[in-house]
């Protein structure tokens, strides 16, 4: 049992290696072309969560 443990990460780990190899970083770009830009304040520059807007802007 334990050395088919042993060989399946042997064998996970070298599909990686071969797949860094042909395209290297690939995955990183997809990941990044997805995701949106966070927002951030105009007044100070944190990054805005949720729509209330900044605690700069208040009071």
């Amino acid at each position: 049992m334990i050395k088919g443990a042993i060989f399946f990460l042997l064998v996970m780990a070298a599909i990686g290696m071969i797949g860094n190899a042909i395209a290297p970083g690939s995955v990183g770009r997809m990941v990044r072309k997805r995701l949106p830009k966070a927002a951030r304040c105009g007044r100070c520059g944190r990054y805005v969560l949720g729509k209330t807007g900044c605690d700069c802007g208040k009071g």
